[in-house]
């Protein structure tokens, strides 16, 4: 049995055994899934779960926008940071329990993107380049090893590029390594989003600007950005837009969202405030018997 079908039969059951009936449909490459969402809420879906990885959970969430019925998530991609962020369990018993179970709803921002939705982030310059360098092929057969090889690769050749972003009120133009725009998911860990103060429910993104010439500016940059928690250096500069952001390069750059490839520059974002309904657990402390 395939760890698909196994997914499926686990999930058959379990909501089964509360009293819930299931409908599935397996998502096909590059599938757009807001008809097929649509007319599940229309036929009287109380629920939408997406079973996959941080690609597949924005695919659904973006069906959803404007609609009442809940997310529920069970975690089975690469990283899995959407869920890591909101501490839903890895565990597909687990995870289906949530839902069945006791939960708290979420409510989450997502930007839109031209012609689709993004939920955690989108970026241009080091981090797209990793994404664009760890195919989806490689992912599958090597999980997250594949973005660690890259990361180190790409560590030691940093290039800056040329940028002029618009977010809001403000204007920055030079030259940076890296321009990353924060919903939530920076790499899933609760620990840098705290001290970056990025969180899913707060209405707006925040654009990190690195300027990182070489691996030697890495420790520095760090430093000013996550222990002393400083907004404008010469070497990060923080920002946060509630309504757009736009990214334009010369020439144009390689853009990455949710750790797909979606295009080049320039790229605009439109950020949509508390637009999903996710499913999540109460509070952390709701999870400590899992945890053991």
């Amino acid at each position: 049995m395939s760890n698909g079908q196994l997914l499926k039969t686990v999930c058959q059951m379990q909501f089964s055994r509360a009293g819930w009936i299931p409908e599935f449909h397996t998502m096909s490459k590059g599938e757009d899934l807001t008809p097929v969402i649509h007319t599940a809420i229309k036929n009287g879906a109380d629920l939408v779960v997406a079973v996959g990885g941080d690609g597949t959970i924005a695919s659904v969430a973006a069906g959803l926008i404007n609609h009442d019925v809940p997310l529920g998530i069970v975690p089975a991609g690469t990283w899995n940071a959407i869920a890591r962020h909101l501490y839903i369990p890895f565990n597909p018993v687990r995870a289906v329990s949530l839902m069945t179970g006791k939960h708290t709803i979420r409510e989450m921002d997502i930007m839109d993107v031209g012609d689709s939705y993004h939920a955690m982030n989108l970026s241009v310059g080091f981090s797209a380049k990793m994404n664009e360098n760890a195919s989806r092929d490689i992912k599958r057969k090597v999980g997250a090893i594949a973005y660690l090889r890259h990361f180190i690769n790409l560590l030691f050749g940093l290039e800056m590029h040329r940028f002029v972003v618009e977010a809001d009120g403000f204007t920055f133009r030079g030259r940076a390594t890296e321009v990353f725009i924060a919903n939530y998911g920076v790499a899933g860990l609760h620990l840098l989003e705290d001290r970056l103060d990025i969180h899913p429910d707060d209405g707006k993104v925040d654009v990190l600007i690195m300027r990182a010439r070489t691996i030697l500016d890495m420790p520095s940059l760090l430093w000013q950005m996550v222990v002393l928690k400083q907004k404008r250096t010469p070497k990060y500069r923080q920002y946060s837009a509630s309504q757009s952001v736009t990214i334009r390069t010369e020439p144009p750059s390689t853009v990455q969202a949710d750790g797909e490839i979606i295009g080049m520059t320039p790229v605009k974002v439109t950020i949509l405030p508390r637009r999903i309904r996710v499913i999540a657990p109460k509070s952390l402390v709701s999870l400590i018997p899992q945890l053991r």
